[in-house]
């Protein structure tokens, strides 16, 4: 009985194995790295303690990047919400052709985010974009703006392009989430003679409860490692503007080689993953005792 009890390791052996290679060990290492000054190649390596992340609380760019995702993460999340309740509604509703909708909402997804970064980068581009080319050739030059050299302007286009591209799957989930919404209640919201709107409020909005809790921490997530649509359209600038965890990370060990600054910064970043993840788990657990 025992050897066959030791037996079904065996079969989860693989699994547990790769876990401990790309998962475990790479955690263990940043760890042990960001207590390190190193430039990522020698073989010497300072001990520093706590110093990589004292410098991070001290450092103006970690606090425009906190602001950033912050900005970033709330600004997708509810407008990409609205946005997805928005057309799962008309395609619930029986809209024509609503499969062909859905197909073109959804298609941004299927495109890496590098490409689609590169696309609006050549659309936003200040001399020669197709934007501002249009603009002046309707004789609107005092609105062809630097969009992607203006700190402001920079941060909502990044923002516009990443809900451009996940608004389809915002509105998946949500389409997903009406067509699990029993017809027995809109029928007896017909019957008191509610209104689509209050079909809507009263009935359809309370009921994509889960919905909301998945979509918000999904987006909260995917803000956190977002990488590709800003470093493509903008490398984290103007002046730190669009600079992310992923960016700056990507700057601390490859530009300045400073592997133990940007291990602390991926350990900060786990932190924040995990407190997202807690809080996930705590309100699954309490939907499911509701």
């Amino acid at each position: 009985m025992r050897k066959k009890h030791l037996s079904n390791y065996l079969y989860i052996a693989p699994m547990l194995i790769l876990f401990a290679a790309f998962i475990i060990y790479p955690i263990v290492y940043n760890v042990r790295i960001s207590f390190f000054e190193w430039n990522g190649i020698s073989r010497e390596m300072k001990l520093i303690g706590f110093q990589n992340y004292a410098e991070l609380v001290k450092d103006p760019i970690f606090v425009r990047i906190l602001i950033n995702f912050l900005v970033f993460s709330f600004s997708t999340i509810i407008i990409q919400g609205i946005l997805g309740m928005f057309f799962a509604s008309l395609m619930r509703g029986g809209l024509k052709l609503s499969g062909l909708y859905r197909t073109l909402i959804y298609l941004p997804i299927v495109a890496t985010p590098t490409i689609v970064g590169s696309v609006f980068s050549k659309i936003l581009e200040t001399n020669k974009g197709y934007l501002n080319e249009m603009l002046r050739g309707a004789h609107l030059d005092s609105a062809a703006l630097p969009w992607l050299a203006t700190p402001g302007l920079a941060l909502m286009w990044v923002i516009i392009v990443n809900i451009w591209q996940w608004t389809g799957y915002s509105m998946l989930v949500y389409y997903t989430g009406m067509l699990n919404i029993p017809t027995e209640v809109y029928e007896a919201a017909d019957i008191d003679g509610a209104s689509p709107l209050q079909r809507f409020f009263l009935v359809t909005f309370p009921m994509l409860r889960s919905t909301h809790y998945t979509v918000f921490i999904m987006g909260m997530i995917g803000s956190l490692k977002t990488f590709d649509i800003p470093y493509v359209l903008t490398g984290g600038g103007p002046n730190h503007a669009t600079e992310f965890f992923s960016t700056y990370i990507n700057t601390l060990s490859f530009e300045s080689f400073n592997q133990g600054k940007a291990s602390a910064v991926v350990v900060l970043m786990l932190l924040i993953a995990m407190v997202i993840t807690a809080i996930q788990l705590r309100i699954y657990y309490k939907q499911e005792k509701e």
